[in-house]
């Protein structure tokens, strides 16, 4: 699974499709290979023609895709499978906790794995007490969480617990989320580090996240801001730096 992987979902509407084929287009055009869509993201059909037309051997590209909820498990697998035109899968995900059972959809997933049309299998959006109810029952183990973690939102339990059971946290929103009213281009430390290094806000913010040991899924369509995301090995922070950057989100906590 690659560190750095590029998010499908945009949130403008109707252009959020052809959007979708921009993004892994200049993705994947840059040497990118880790690609992070859901189902009902309704984009799978423009990714799979991205792909495709990449000239990229399939072997070579990681695809994570997601099925809703508890529910209707080996239907969705199915639809992913088919709008992805592949016949196997990298990563699924259960994108949400909510539905009636996700310890039965867990062994449906889990028949999937031994059947070869899912590589490894995870769980988005689940906290300690969720995990707890699919390790309860699980034969194979989540192999990520993926879940809302930046500079200005971290679950430290949750983190501590994926870490302790072996299980990869992959960030979603890693530079913020969009709904947030905070931004890592004019948080003051977050720019202050950057301007040391002589690096982006959008460097420091995902590298506090990889030098953690974690990985993630980021969005952007704009090639030149893919390629500065994904430049992360040309510095490292100092154990200053982090701890102050992890320290943004307790004091950013309106009382």
């Amino acid at each position: 699974m690659p560190i750095v992987n590029i998010g499908t979902w945009t949130a403008d509407g109707s252009s959020s499709k052809e959007n979708s084929t921009a993004i892994v287009s200049a993705w994947m055009g840059q040497g990118g290979r880790g690609i992070d869509t859901a189902l009902v993201y309704a984009d799978q059909g423009k990714v799979a023609q991205a792909i495709a037309a990449s000239g990229v051997a399939r072997k070579d590209v990681f695809i994570t895709t997601k099925i809703p909820g508890c529910g209707a498990a080996q239907s969705s697998v199915n639809t992913d499978l088919s709008q992805l035109n592949t016949d196997y899968l990298d990563l699924l995900l259960i994108h949400s906790p909510i539905g009636l059972s996700c310890s039965g959809t867990w062994k449906v997933l889990e028949d999937n794995v031994k059947n070869g049309k899912l590589k490894s299998i995870g769980v988005s959006n689940f906290n300690t007490k969720q995990l707890q109810g699919i390790l309860s029952g699980a034969t194979i183990k989540p192999a990520v969480n993926q879940i809302s973690y930046s500079v200005f939102d971290h679950d430290e339990d949750t983190i501590a617990f994926c870490r302790a059971n072996n299980i990869t946290i992959e960030a979603y929103s890693p530079l913020g989320s969009q709904w947030a009213k905070k931004s890592v281009f004019t948080e003051p430390t977050v720019t202050s580090i950057a301007k040391a290094h002589n690096v982006s806000q959008a460097q420091v913010a995902l590298k506090w996240i990889v030098q953690r040991g974690d990985t993630l899924a980021v969005l952007s369509s704009n090639p030149a801001h893919q390629a500065n995301d994904a430049d992360l090995w040309s510095f490292t922070l100092t154990g200053d730096e982090m701890t102050k950057l992890g320290a943004i989100a307790s004091s950013s906590i309106i009382v």
